[in-house]
């Protein structure tokens, strides 16, 4: 059986936004501390941008952002997550006829987009002291105090998003193996 167009949209979205756009945010934060990557993303962003080099910065994306899920997984699901986890015995549930198949959608409704949010924990920071550096935001400290706490505001939604995007992937994960 071949999958229909709308599960290989579903899944392509997923993938963007688990491994492309936060190594793409983080990259961005970077590239106001390391000259060459500003150079990079001058060169992306203006008309001098061509094939090999949009292929250069989604290939670094990827890199950082396979690197960031590394630290999203040990924050979220070695610590934060850490009651609500798959065990091999819930997997078990997958050999019924059908099943892998809702997993795969659950997965992508669910784990994708928890892997976004808490990669952008990570990223945001990055992103946010480069550019508040750039912008010398705190030469006007009420302004600069006003932007840290709405970054703040922000990064902690961002974490709520991620851990609560695990917790929904799980239970329903966990209700699709037992047969619901």
């Amino acid at each position: 059986m071949y999958p229909s167009m709308i599960d290989i949209t579903t899944t392509s979205f997923g993938l963007l936004i688990a491994y492309l756009l936060p190594g793409l945010a983080t990259l961005f934060g970077l590239s106001y501390w390391v000259p060459e990557l500003r150079s990079l993303f001058n060169a992306f962003l203006s008309g001098e941008s061509n094939l090999g080099l949009f292929l250069l910065v989604a290939m670094a994306s990827i890199v950082a952002s396979l690197q960031v899920t590394l630290i999203r997984w040990y924050i979220f699901e070695e610590h934060l997550c850490r009651k609500h986890r798959l065990t091999p015995k819930d997997f078990e549930g997958l050999r019924a006829a059908g099943r892998f198949g809702a997993f795969g959608a659950a997965v992508d409704a669910h784990y994708r987009y928890h892997q976004f949010w808490g990669s952008m924990t990570v990223a945001l920071p990055i992103l946010f002291a480069g550019w508040a550096r750039q912008h010398e935001i705190f030469s006007n400290l009420w302004q600069g105090i006003l932007l840290l706490v709405v970054f703040l505001a922000l990064e902690w939604l961002t974490g709520m998003g991620a851990y609560q995007a695990y917790v929904n992937y799980v239970n329903r994960a966990k209700h699709i193996m037992k047969g619901g």
